[in-house]
């Protein structure tokens, strides 16, 4: 018979070594197999890597199971940790995150007890904050007056124009009153935000403030 080249017997070893070519080829390989030391140890080769042991073969089916199960654990634990961090974000967006109330008179009004006490009386649905100064005296078109700056904030959950939360607590109006001073101690009220630390850091001038102010009371 022909010899036949060791790369067409390399072609059909794979063939050969799972059992699946025919009788002719099977001998013919064989044949070669039997003059050709390098095939011979290809097909070696072959064998010995189908041939894994069977508990070698159980440990490694075992390790990547395990392998796997703590992966989805770990996958699992950071989901639940981002998770929990996005619905913190939304959280406290929603109920911390708070912002200005713009003025509006029917908003916000300042009115008189019975005590002669100013308070700010807030008509909105709910608030989240109020900042207020003690009377301080400047000098307004040329004359001292003794002044009170305020501002409410409000967040997303407790925005006078939209309630997200449905509360079906009754209002309590006590809660939307807030005393400010005497009237004899006050000139005038002025609605405007302000960082009273900044202020303080920059000489503690609240007089900047007028410029951007709006009047809602006056003696």
């Amino acid at each position: 018979m022909k010899e036949i080249n060791c790369n067409i017997i390399k072609d059909i070893l794979p063939l050969y070594v799972d059992g699946v070519v025919s009788d002719d080829t099977k001998e013919m390989v064989e044949e070669h197999l039997a003059n050709c030391e390098e095939c011979k140890k290809e097909v070696g080769l072959m064998k010995q890597e189908l041939n894994i042991p069977a508990e070698k073969e159980a440990s490694f089916i075992k390790d990547f199971k395990k392998k796997w199960r703590n992966k989805k654990i770990i996958i699992s634990g950071l989901s639940i940790i981002l998770t929990g961090l996005i619905l913190l974000g939304v959280f406290s967006f929603v109920f911390h995150y708070d912002r200005v109330v713009p003025y509006a008179e029917a908003l916000i009004k300042i009115e008189i007890q019975d005590d002669d006490m100013l308070v700010s009386h807030y008509y909105g649905v709910d608030y989240y904050s109020i900042s207020a100064t003690h009377p301080q005296t400047f000098k307004i078109d040329g004359k001292e007056k003794k002044v009170i700056f305020l501002y409410y904030t409000e967040t997303i959950a407790n925005s006078h124009s939209k309630k997200l939360i449905g509360n079906k607590k009754p209002r309590d109006e006590r809660d939307f009153i807030f005393t400010l001073d005497k009237k004899k101690n006050v000139d005038v009220i002025y609605y405007v935000e302000f960082d009273a630390k900044e202020i303080f850091d920059n000489g503690n001038d609240w007089s900047t403030l007028l410029e951007d102010a709006v009047l809602i009371w006056e003696k």
